[in-house]
């Protein structure tokens, strides 16, 4: 069930070397949003939103939304599917989170630019909502 799922994931991170984040200050969602693949993500995804429909606008300690998480993936390893669902979840369900600086004043869109290079498909989308519902991004 939804919260096997949950703990896989937050174990999944707490094996991940290559992330930045501590696997213990990671709630849950945010842990699915970083390492689970896109199948698997989408049902966590459904459940928690379910369950909680402001899951996707809770900020860990760090400050970070579940779409920060996802979009700091490895991107070498980034399953662009996966990411998808998160942003184009985040934009139905808390699109103010684009707007949402992380504790270290980065946007989602901050991240998409940083960490997803070779995911053009992911920055586009990540370009596009953040004009639609936080143009300000664009104006410095």
């Amino acid at each position: 069930g939804l919260v096997t799922e949950l703990i896989q994931a937050r174990r999944r991170v707490a094996l991940t070397t290559r992330t930045w984040h501590s696997p213990l200050e990671l709630p849950p969602v945010h842990a699915a949003a970083l390492v689970l693949p896109a199948a698997e993500l989408r049902r966590v995804l459904d459940r928690a939103l379910e369950l909680d429909p402001g899951a996707l606008g809770d900020a860990s300690s760090q400050g970070l939304l579940p779409v920060h998480a996802a979009l700091t993936r490895g991107a070498e390893g980034a399953d662009a599917e996966a990411l998808l669902l998160v942003v184009d979840a985040t934009a139905a369900h808390h699109p103010a989170a684009f707007g949402h600086a992380d504790g270290d004043r980065r946007l989602p869109l901050h991240l998409a630019l940083q960490f997803q290079t070779r995911q053009a498909r992911v920055v586009s989308r990540v370009v596009e909502l953040t004009a639609e519902h936080h143009p300000a991004a664009f104006a410095h």
